[in-house]
């Protein structure tokens, strides 16, 4: 059996591991989110709804700017949404009594994203290449740029679950990629060698990025895709650059 190049595997999720697209400027999505607010006592208009939706992103964002030291700063739209039931500027008497606000908000968030996404699906070499990776005795990690209430689920539902060691998600540090601090805690927190690693993304920006800020490895998979002129001009780290998931394990493996 050949040996693995690296012993541990930090991969990015979306574009990377799973295809997905979202449409939450679909205006069913938020008329669907209207009527579910109103049951509750909160009474927008489907326009009014998405633009309070922006403006509160907005305000956590700067909160985040101003108390945290992170230049990339990623917040809990989980808040966001409980936000938008208790801080509603028009209302109407109910008896529909919520017991536990931060699961009504999780709740709330995923029925958002199920009416928003169109696609979600692993690419066809996915499962594969990370089962061969376990097999060769690798550890994988993702490293997202997401949200908790969205994403835990995604992952367990494309069974990308099922072979990776950890998880960690943006919205739970109040940071994201490119922010080395992110990178740093995962491999603190699991005593990894920075040379022993890889980063496996789809994104020069954030990917790539975070990597090269902590002297580690990348390899790229372009799905975006980059175009050859684009990825000379953004691979200054000199990342190997793949187009099939599957052809990683050319590269990781002696």
């Amino acid at each position: 059996m050949q040996d693995l190049t690296y012993k541990n595997y930090i991969f990015d999720f979306y574009g990377t591991l799973v295809d997905i697209l979202t449409d939450e400027e679909d205006l069913a999505v938020w008329q669907q989110l209207t009527s579910l607010y109103a049951t509750y006592g909160a009474d927008y208009t489907p326009h009014r709804l998405r633009q309070k939706y922006l403006d509160l992103i907005k305000v956590e964002e700067e909160r985040l700017y101003e108390q945290t030291v992170y230049k990339h700063v990623e917040i809990d739209l989980v808040a966001i949404f409980i936000k938008l039931l208790t801080d509603a500027e028009k209302t109407h008497p109910t008896e529909n009594y919520i017991k536990d606000m931060e699961s009504w908000g999780n709740l709330i968030a995923n029925v958002f994203r199920i009416n928003s996404r169109k696609v979600l699906k692993t690419y066809p070499n996915t499962l594969k290449t990370l089962q061969t990776i376990k097999d060769k005795g690798g550890k994988i990690f993702i490293l997202s740029n997401a949200q908790r209430a969205f994403t835990q689920p995604e992952i367990e539902l494309t069974g990308c679950a099922d072979l990776v060691d950890k998880i960690y998600i943006s919205s739970d540090f109040k940071m994201k990629k490119p922010q080395p601090d992110f990178m740093h805690h995962l491999l603190e927190e699991n005593h990894l060698d920075i040379a022993d690693c890889v980063m496996v993304g789809n994104d020069f920006t954030s990917d790539m990025l975070v990597a090269s800020a902590v002297g580690m490895d990348g390899i790229l998979l372009n799905t975006f895709p980059y175009s050859s002129e684009e990825i000379a001009k953004l691979n200054t780290m000199n990342a190997k650059v793949i187009d099939d998931i599957a052809e990683l394990l050319d590269y990781i493996t002696d």
